[in-house]
């Protein structure tokens, strides 16, 4: 299996190679498992991202690729870089690894199957640990999440959860019609996984 990590970022130069750098480790140390690959999407940064990004990609250990795109939006980023890949599995992590990367094994696991197409992280399920969560990120992140779910009638536990990760054939079949362009790829993801009868897969984080 080939699973793409892609970290989006704007303006992330104080958070970036430090997360990138607990990323990496975890890579390192499950090579064996899968062949992992990581994308380093920025997405219009204006501070010193690109600088520390492209000397990640050239000098870490793990496969790394740097994509610049002028237009800032966080969907626009994980789709070209999505669009790009040749992947088995692609998903996003945020850039501070808010998210244990020790559940990117959980990640491993559930895509041996092959019947499934999205794995889902949530913050609202039991066992359920997130770091740096501020009272301030909660409370956006829980009305984003009950304003999307209400809305849209998706079932998923988390929509905003910044650790969601597909299928990428059925990805690459769906992105043509995709229309996120900002913050709202994952919950669109989940809409069209839900109403297809596909197989989604939530785990605590």
């Amino acid at each position: 299996m080939h699973l793409e990590i892609t970290i989006p970022c704007y303006n992330e130069e104080h958070r970036l190679e430090a997360g990138y750098a607990v990323l990496a480790d975890w890579i390192l140390q499950n090579q064996e498992r899968a062949k992992i690959t990581v994308v380093i999407a920025d997405n219009g940064s204006t501070d010193r991202t690109e600088e520390i990004a492209r000397r990640l990609a050239e000098e870490s250990r793990v496969p790394t690729r740097y994509l610049r795109l002028e237009k800032p939006g966080l969907a626009l980023a994980l789709r070209a870089s999505w669009d790009a890949s040749t992947a088995d599995v692609v998903g996003y992590c945020d850039t501070d690894m808010a998210t244990d990367v020790t559940h990117l094994g959980d990640v491993l696991r559930e895509f041996d199957a092959e019947e499934m197409t999205v794995v889902n992280g949530s913050r609202w399920l039991r066992g359920a640990v997130v770091r740096n969560r501020g009272w301030l990120r909660t409370i956006l992140s829980w009305t984003l999440h009950k304003g999307i779910r209400g809305l849209a009638g998706i079932r998923a536990t988390d929509i905003a959860c910044g650790f969601k990760f597909f299928r990428r054939s059925w990805y690459a079949a769906k992105s043509p019609g995709l229309t996120s362009e900002r913050f709202f790829l994952g919950a669109e993801l989940l809409w069209n996984a839900e109403r297809e009868g596909r197989r989604v897969k939530e785990i605590p984080v």
